[in-house]
């Protein structure tokens, strides 16, 4: 469960900081709720989908 939060967690912030990049004139409050709303969202579905969520991510592949 661990390793799956963490997993999640890692790709979160690789997504969340993508964002920020890709939408620049953001606050700086604007990309910290975005980078830990994907971390969070991101991290929970790892934890509670485990490789079904992993399989689902094709762009990845």
């Amino acid at each position: 469960m661990k390793v799956r939060l963490g997993c999640g967690a890692l790709l979160g912030l690789v997504i969340g900081m993508g964002m920020c990049v890709s939408l620049w004139p953001l606050s700086t409050w604007g990309a910290c709720m975005l980078v830990g709303f994907a971390i969070a969202a991101c991290a929970a579905c790892a934890a509670r989908f485990g490789d079904a969520f992993w399989s689902n991510l094709r762009w990845l592949q």
